[in-house]
Order: C-alpha cells, then structure tokens, then sequence
C-alpha cells in the first residue's frame, strides 16, 4: 500500500490471508510501503487453530507482538492477553503453538525493518513468491521441501526466491525475544490530556522500537502532532474517529515521520497500541503528543 501520509484501515475491510507458510492460521493485515518516506512496515492479527505450530527461527526484520485473546507457548513459557514481545531481526523464536482450546489464539502482528536496514519485502511479493515455490515443491509444518528433496525454512526459502540470494541475517542486538508484561505495568495519567492514560513498556536502541499503550476514556483525544520516528497504531478496543472517518476494534494506522496528522478521537472509549521506529537513525523517545 503507498502511502499518502497518516492513514487507517479497518480489519474488517480486509481480506483473509493464508499463504501456508506455517500449518494452521489466517490472517488479515495491511502492508505500508512508500519508498520517498522509508516506510517499510506490516500491520495485522493472526489467528491461530489448535493445531498451529511454528517452528524455531528467525527473521530479517523486527516484529513487536501482542497477545489479544488465548495462549500461546514459544519454548517452554507460555504468554497470555496482555503479554507485548519484542522479537528483534536475526533472533531466534520458537517453537509457537497455542494452549488450551477455551479461545483461540490471536495476537497484533507488527512487523517492519530493522536498524540493519535490509529492505522488509511486500506481503503482495511474499505470497506471490510463496505460490511459485509451491508448484513445485511442499510447504509442511513451517518447512519447505524442494523437489530435489532438500528443506529449508519456510520463509527463508520464500524470501531466497524473491532475491535470488542465500539470506544472510543481521547479527541480533539481543540474544532473544524480550515480552513485556503489560498487566504488571500501572496507567499513568497524561499531564496535560484529560482522560489520557498510558503504558510506557520498552524503548530499544537508537532507532527504537519505542513501545506504548494508550488509554483514552470516552471523548478524549490524541490531538494532531508531528511524531520523530514512524508510528504504527494498532486499536486494541473500543472506537475512534480519525480523518473523518469511523474506525472500530482492530483497526490500524500509520503515522509518518516528520508529518502532521490529524488527531485520534475515542468514540466512545479507545486502547491502543502504538510502536515508534525510525529507519533512519533518528532518536524516537516519544510522548503520546
């Protein structure tokens, strides 16, 4: 999706997405591109099945997850609603599969590219590239197989057809993912924004991530600013209107560095959560405002 500057779309207005990458999901999520403003970033929610698993691995770039409903297992430890992961590029994760059967797993996906900069490819070219490979061989429990025989992770062979390239991975900044406990940090009131509250969960690295959670009670808002870093906003709960438009739960935006956008209003009440970065270098320690 190119960009025009600060955006929303609604999760309803999308389409399900399985690519068979990894056994037993679906997913929705919307790609945000625009090469002049160095935004390369995916914003969506996977749905798990009981049957979901994914093996250990690791990517080119960061995602920042958020657990909205069920449970989930990475290795040994299991993480529930509430529960923010960082998973920095070139970091090891895994192996993920859903606990329990009371609600199904579904988590806020975000993912962008990371401070070594190696380009974050398209979902559209990701799933193109994805249904080539399959023609010719098979893409089982997270493992693709060639028709030589050979495996190779499912993605990494994905992102080895689209460059044509042995993938080489950015030396991770942190030995593992890192989950922020968002039910053990307290809401703190914003000193100048009635009705305002927020979470200040994590700041990574020069380039961030800078992770937040906001709260707004019915007809506050988040009144239009100019961030430093690139922001996409996931709506947790609840209503806003933006840019004159109606936005429900599970909606998403993009706000670009260095321009104004226009401000969040919750309609009636609104949670969100909001992840800073920059591509560029650029410090991101934001405020909400």
């Amino acid at each position: 999706m190119s960009i025009q500057g600060a955006t929303g779309v609604r999760e309803a207005d999308l389409p399900w997405v399985d690519i068979g990458v990894r056994p037993g999901y679906n997913q929705r999520y919307q790609g945000f591109f625009d090469a002049k403003r160095k935004i390369a970033a995916r914003v969506g929610s996977l749905y798990a099945e009981p049957y979901y698993h994914s093996p250990r691995h690791r990517h080119t770039f960061q995602q920042v997850r958020y657990v909205l409903s069920g449970k989930m297992k990475y290795g040994h430890e299991v993480y529930e609603p509430g529960d923010c992961l960082y998973i920095p590029e070139g970091a090891y994760y895994g192996p993920i599969k859903p606990v329990g059967t009371e609600e199904q797993l579904h988590f806020a996906d975000i993912q962008f590219e990371g401070p070594s900069g190696i380009p974050y490819p398209e979902p559209e070219v990701v799933v193109d590239a994805q249904r080539r490979l399959a023609q010719t061989g098979t893409f089982e429990e997270g493992v693709y197989t060639f028709a030589s025989g050979r495996k190779r992770d499912a993605y990494e062979a994905i992102l080895e057809e689209i460059t044509g390239e042995k993938i080489s991975y950015p030396k991770p900044r942190l030995n593992s993912y890192v989950v922020l406990r968002s039910s053990g940090i307290p809401w703190q009131a914003h000193d100048s924004l009635p009705g305002v509250e927020s979470k200040h969960l994590a700041y990574f690295f020069e380039t961030g991530p800078n992770i937040k959670i906001a709260r707004l009670s019915d007809g506050a808002v988040l009144p239009s600013a100019t961030p430093v870093g690139h922001r996409a906003v996931f709506l947790l709960a609840g209503n806003l209107k933006f840019d004159g438009k109606d936005f429900d739960t599970l909606s998403y935006f993009i706000l670009p560095s260095g321009e104004a956008h226009p401000p969040l209003e919750a309609a009636p009440g609104a949670e969100l959560l909001i992840v800073g970065w920059s591509p560029l270098g650029e410090r991101v320690p934001f405020e909400l405002v």
